[in-house]
């Protein structure tokens, strides 16, 4: 089982450069190209094909994910390892937001102007303009997450490919940083195993190579250590609110005292929900990405005593992925796109709903 699930991770990652932007060259190298050019036609032109492929992907790694938290293995720190390696050598596929952070680090450390006050699109004759979508905005992010960018900026030697891959090793890093908490907190491989072999997790975080990650694990730790160090617990819940502001919600629950850490988290999944739910679409809409902050959350619950967290939050994370499916399919998100999206989001939450409703009639009725 742990050698299929290294082939659909590795089938995965060859998938992913089908999604590479036409207006970007990843390199000059003719055998590359040759191997990368059918799968960008596979992509953009045979979508039906492509989108029935990528949900194999997401069938084939939600029923190995399953079948791991029912057979927890005992030791999985290897599997983690080689799985998060391969996906980090991925293309950031899905989404454009990867290319918006290395653009905006470049406005940052190659031209040394305020990304706060200068768009990238006001740089003159720069070349990342091709194929970053946000180019005619500031940045997006605290200034935290800016600190951060500095480091696969400076490594990536203004390489693109190479920059990419560092940007996404150092996700693979936080990715592994979290997994390590997660045991330290728990003591259980099964908790682990939910976060760091969650699908969602795993195209979100490792191949699309989204920053949630940072946001999550610095205010989950906050969360952890404001028990015995308050000002500690502070400090790295607001580094997380730099990064991203939606974890100030979770403000109040460092003031909290005596509280049973179960309890505490519970608080934390459903205020991050009101904003993943509430708050986000009134925005913009239900993005797949944001869901890594209550799957982060939920990992550090006991997964016993709340059965109902856990579950509901595999169901989301498998919802959320079909979200993708449609652009995939019509290769743009307006039209027919939203009603789609809405409802491959709805049905698979609604149908769970209705068997937990069902499951607790019969149960009553016994």
């Amino acid at each position: 089982m742990k050698m299929l699930l290294f082939v659909v991770l590795f089938l995965l990652s060859i998938f992913s450069y089908g999604f590479k932007d036409p207006n970007l060259v990843l390199t000059s190298n003719p055998t590359i190209q040759s191997f990368i050019l059918p799968l960008v036609h596979l992509v953009f032109y045979e979508r039906p094909w492509a989108t029935a492929l990528f949900f194999v992907f997401i069938a084939s790694l939600f029923g190995l994910y399953i079948a791991f938290l029912k057979n927890t293995p005992k030791k999985i720190a290897w599997m983690i390892g080689i799985g998060g390696m391969i996906l980090a050598f991925s293309y950031p596929a899905l989404t454009h937001d990867l290319f918006n952070y290395v653009t905006t680090a470049k406005v940052a450390y190659t031209y040394h102007e305020n990304p706060y006050l200068v768009m990238p699109i006001e740089i003159p004759n720069e070349q990342y303009l091709a194929f970053t979508r946000a180019a005619n905005k500031v940045a997006l992010y605290g200034p935290v997450w800016i600190l951060l960018t500095a480091i696969p900026h400076v490594l990536g030697n203004g390489n693109i490919w190479l920059t990419i891959i560092m940007f996404k090793l150092m996700n693979l890093l936080w990715y592994f940083v979290f997994s390590y908490l997660i045991y330290r907190v728990t003591k259980s491989i099964k908790n682990v195993l939910f976060f760091a072999l969650n699908p969602l997790i795993l195209i979100e975080t490792l191949v699309s190579g989204h920053n949630d990650i940072y946001m999550i694990l610095l205010a989950c730790f906050g969360l952890y250590v404001c028990q015995q160090r308050k000002l500690l617990g502070a400090l790295s819940l607001f580094a997380s609110m730099l990064i991203k502001g939606a974890t100030i919600v979770l403000l109040p629950l460092i003031l909290l005292k005596d509280i049973p850490w179960n309890t505490l988290l519970r608080y934390a999944y459903v205020l991050l929900s009101i904003v993943f739910f509430v708050v986000a679409p009134l925005r913009e809409e239900l993005y797949p990405w944001y869901a890594v902050w209550l799957v982060g959350v939920a990992s550090l619950m006991d997964m016993k005593k709340n059965g109902l967290i856990i579950s509901f939050t595999i169901v989301l994370s498998f919802a959320l992925e079909f979200r993708h499916l449609p652009y995939m399919w019509m290769g743009y998100y307006e039209g027919s796109g939203p009603l789609l999206r809405t409802l491959l989001t709805i049905v698979p939450i609604g149908i769970y709903i209705l068997y937990i409703g069902i499951r607790y009639v019969l149960k009553k009725t016994k």
